[in-house]
């Protein structure tokens, strides 16, 4: 498993974020490449470094200095290509952008865990099961 990304590696990382999901233009979202990306990786999808590794490395070094539109040309064609890959490093992108606090925040969600206090159920309390029970059997024979 790769350890840690090259600097070449970053900026090709950041540029394919940001042509991804680029600034809005009023500056209220901030662009995907504002998202510490590698730190995500560590935390939530280690396993996925070394398919990203290979995906960087279908971008060359001139990539970063691209304007917007001509990257995202080449990152619609990466998609065409690879549809597989495209969809899961789009999926990775978008979830850890939207765990940011500021972006949460641009979109009216409050930053943070959505239950950081959790679900208080006093103990032997089924009552909550009572519609799941009234369905029925659901499954196949």
């Amino acid at each position: 498993m790769t350890t840690a990304f090259s600097d070449s590696q970053r900026r090709r990382l950041a540029a394919l974020q940001d042509s991804i999901l680029p600034a809005s233009g009023d500056g209220t979202m901030p662009s995907a490449a504002e998202i510490d990306f590698p730190a995500y990786l560590a935390e939530q999808a280690p396993e996925y470094r070394d398919e990203l590794t290979a995906i960087l490395d279908r971008f060359d070094d001139g990539f970063p200095g691209l304007p917007l539109e001509r990257r995202v040309a080449l990152v619609r064609a990466f998609s065409e290509a690879d549809a597989k890959a495209f969809r899961s490093l789009v999926f990775r992108v978008y979830d850890s952008y939207y765990q940011d606090d500021r972006v949460r925040a641009a979109i009216g969600a409050r930053p943070g865990p959505p239950f950081p206090g959790g679900h208080s159920i006093p103990a032997g309390d089924l009552s909550s099961l009572e519609a799941v029970k009234a369905r029925g059997k659901g499954y196949r024979r």
